[in-house]
């Protein structure tokens, strides 16, 4: 047996940890993050679980900060992008905030998430065509029963007697 000490945990269970913590102890996430950052510095899902945290706990700017360093390293990364979206929209950076969320799901097409917010982007700057297109990307994304997304692009076409048909099917 030796006598150095031995890591408690992985990397990996630090970053899980630091996610599980994020939704209900933002303030705690952060700290686990910054405590990754430490370690690893530099590292890209915890430099992303940080400007989260940040944003959570009501410090957008710190975020953003955080963010733009991110997106520069890792320009590809929906994820980073999503976040960098958000926060720009929470500081009301609309534009800005619109173009990182085109670049999210032009990144993964599939994100629900991206979709929605991209959206309520377009919604705040009166773009309303451009909305309702985003907003028909996120039920396609968010729904795989066929059924449900021919109702749903019926909606959003105003075709109120199809969806009721194809809800009813």
């Amino acid at each position: 047996m030796s006598g150095q000490p031995q890591p408690f945990g992985s990397l990996e269970v630090a970053l899980s940890h630091a996610s599980r913590l994020l939704p209900v102890k933002p303030a705690l996430a952060a700290e686990q993050a910054t405590e990754i950052l430490k370690v690893v510095p530099g590292h890209p899902g915890a430099m992303l679980l940080l400007a989260a945290a940040q944003r959570a706990c009501g410090d957008p700017s710190a975020a953003l900060e955080s963010l733009q360093r991110l997106c520069s390293q890792q320009p590809r990364w929906a994820a980073a992008q999503y976040e960098l979206g958000a926060t720009l929209g929470e500081l009301g950076q609309r534009e800005a905030a619109i173009a990182a969320l085109r670049r999210a799901v032009e990144l993964e097409p599939d994100t629900a998430d991206g979709w929605r917010l991209l959206a309520d982007q377009l919604d705040a700057t009166g773009d309303a065509a451009g909305a309702d297109q985003a907003r028909a990307r996120f039920i396609k994304a968010a729904t795989r029963d066929p059924r449900l997304l021919e109702a749903a692009a019926a909606l959003v076409a105003n075709d109120l007697p199809t969806a009721d048909s194809r809800l009813r099917a």
